[in-house]
């Protein structure tokens, strides 16, 4: 699990200290002129093919690196629907986090009007 926030025009994603042993990564401080995108989605729906580096449990838990059909995916994920980040220019083009708390639809729409020059969100 994760905890999101945004710092000024930073997107920080801050992983609890067992998903950050089980992924081999620590936490992640994106710009956000770095971020394209923001929406929710569910483990099936990222289609993780391989398995990189980290650790997955299948449906229970799937940390780590991963490749899917569009590229390079860092997750940390179980059940139930998660934020998933796109971005330019990071090491991640995308990036998938099951919230510590909080709505990820609320969250995936205040990181959207966050993004610089990305103009209205409904």
């Amino acid at each position: 699990m994760a905890k999101v926030t945004i710092d000024k025009d930073v997107l920080n994603i801050d992983l609890s200290l067992l998903d950050s042993v089980l992924a081999f990564h620590g936490s992640f401080h994106i710009p956000l002129s770095h971020v394209t995108n923001a929406y929710v989605s569910d483990l099936e729906d990222l289609e993780l093919q391989y398995d990189l580096k980290g650790t997955n449990w299948g449906l229970w838990k799937s940390v780590g690196v991963f490749a899917n059909p569009e590229g390079l995916i860092f997750v940390d994920v179980g059940q139930g629907d998660c934020l998933v980040v796109e971005t330019r220019g990071e090491r991640f083009p995308r990036i998938a986090v099951q919230l510590s708390e909080g709505d990820p639809n609320a969250l995936a729409h205040e990181i959207m009007r966050a993004i610089p020059d990305s103009g209205p969100v409904d």
